[in-house]
């Protein structure tokens, strides 16, 4: 009789596979995926993974497309490389904990980021 497996996507375990979809932001979350993980949480893991790079992304090019503002540049200019410097402060120390988490096996909810990886890692049937 064969036990059953504990194996998640690729055959790592469901701590390993959740650790490096959030070590390797994004890309780990897209690998990961592409295995198709049995355990609802390691999906989750990983798109919350896929959605943190991509809004990072989005507030930065925000950020960068205010900084060339004409007519107001020098003033805001400031402004846009604190708010840079808290976006990175902010994502390295969310990347951590996460990691640290699901390697732990356990998922972090990150605000915001979560509430939109719900929507696309939802429970599959049977799980």
């Amino acid at each position: 009789m064969r036990k059953p497996s504990s194996d998640s996507a690729f055959g790592l375990t469901p701590r390993a596979a959740a650790g490096l979809a959030s070590f390797f932001l994004g890309i780990g979350g897209v690998v990961i995926l592409m295995g198709s993980p049995r355990q609802q949480w390691v999906r989750f893991v990983a798109v919350q993974s896929i959605v943190l790079v991509v809004a990072y992304c989005i507030v930065e090019i925000a950020l960068l497309l205010l900084s060339g503002v004409q007519g107001v540049r020098f003033a805001i200019l400031p402004i846009v490389v604190v708010g840079q410097a808290i976006l990175n402060l902010v994502l390295v120390v969310t990347w951590v904990a996460v990691t640290l988490r699901a390697f732990q096996g356990t998922a972090v909810r990150v605000p915001i980021i979560a509430e939109q990886a719900d929507r696309w890692a939802p429970p599959k049937s049977g799980t």
